[in-house]
């Protein structure tokens, strides 16, 4: 087994070990400012995936620009899909309606 086919294997692993944590702590009861917490995982996947299997660190500067610019929108979409969770809030519904007269 090559270094290089080793190097991918444990990057390979540590996603999975990070998703099997990041699955787990979705389940998890957390106090509002605890919720940040549930995007330590997927950056952390995000940047194994940028040094190990785009190799951010070896390519040419014009692919270096176009994944930098991959990973700007996986931040977007990232930050974006973590609004919804971080920010909603359940209301009841019961006690606010009032009965028509």
């Amino acid at each position: 087994m090559g270094a290089r086919l080793r190097q991918l294997t444990l990057a390979y692993g540590a996603l999975l070990l990070l998703l099997a944590f990041e699955i787990w702590i979705s389940f998890q009861q957390f106090d509002r400012a605890l919720r940040p917490l549930i995007l330590a995982p997927a950056a952390l996947m995000s940047g194994l995936i940028a040094l190990f299997f785009m190799e951010l660190d070896r390519g040419r500067e014009l692919a270096r620009l176009f994944a930098v610019a991959a990973l700007l929108w996986l931040a977007i979409l990232l930050g974006l899909g973590g609004l919804d969770p971080l920010t909603r809030v359940n209301h009841d519904l019961d006690q606010q309606q009032e009965t028509p007269r």
